[in-house]
């Protein structure tokens, strides 16, 4: 369950390198918790956002939003550190996270409790 104080990181932070292909990476927590926090620290202005799903499905993927064509994703702006709530990651409960950018970037998930 979420908790309502600062984000504690209780896992490894994870890079993702961002293409305009379709790439999924696997998350696991060092204990039990229902957030991430993603960090994309690119310049806002020159930098891409970066659409992500989450889920405990090895076949998760996403797509790119377009215009008269949405996606299921979240959407990580330039310059955001954002805490999301998610499916339960622990030890043995790992998170796949699909990504895809407009551009080459990066961005880094890191499962962990709070605001």
């Amino acid at each position: 369950m979420a908790n309502n104080i600062a984000f504690q990181a209780m896992g490894k932070t994870y890079k993702a390198n961002v293409t305009t292909s379709t790439q999924t990476i696997t998350v696991t927590a060092d204990s039990p918790v229902n957030q991430i926090c993603v960090a994309n620290h690119q310049s806002t202005s020159t930098g891409q956002p970066v659409y992500f799903q989450v889920s405990t499905a090895s076949n998760v993927s996403v797509t790119l939003p377009v215009a008269g064509t949405p996606s299921y994703c979240l959407v990580s702006v330039p310059g955001s550190i954002k805490v999301y709530t998610v499916p339960q990651c622990s030890p043995t409960q790992t998170l796949y996270i699909a990504f895809i950018g407009e551009a080459t970037s990066e961005c880094y998930f890191t499962p962990g409790e709070g605001l």
